[in-house]
């Protein structure tokens, strides 16, 4: 007896992506026709941090290369690729982004160098 266990896509095109995260597999931002970033959820939830750094700790969080820094409240939030939590955790507080907050950061950086999964 075989059994063969079908693999299938959906492909669900949202602006609203806070809702869905939780049974996302992949995530892949498109600007304009042209795929601009592409990871597993898993990739995205090892490799992507961002800070909300202690004021006196600016200078040294910019010196580790953020893809993205935006204001929230008077404080900065850094976006960070590869840097490890143990080092960020001595700046402020670190937590995974939302898929939200990595798709402006993607997309900001678009006239710059492309990032990690960005095509």
């Amino acid at each position: 007896m075989t059994t063969s266990i079908e693999s299938r896509t959906i492909v669900v095109t949202t602006h609203q992506v806070e809702e869905i995260q939780d049974v996302l597999t992949d995530v892949m931002f498109i600007n304009r026709g042209r795929i601009v970033f592409d990871c597993s959820m898993e990739q995205f939830e090892s490799r992507y941090l961002e800070v909300m750094v202690n004021p006196e700790e600016i200078a040294a969080a910019r010196a580790l290369k953020p893809i993205h820094e935006r204001q929230v409240f008077g404080r900065s939030i850094l976006l960070f690729d590869r840097v490890e939590r143990q080092q960020l955790a001595a700046l402020g507080d670190v937590r995974t982004p939302s898929i939200a907050d990595l798709f402006v950061a993607v997309l900001s950086n678009q006239s710059g160098a492309a990032q990690g999964g960005a095509r």
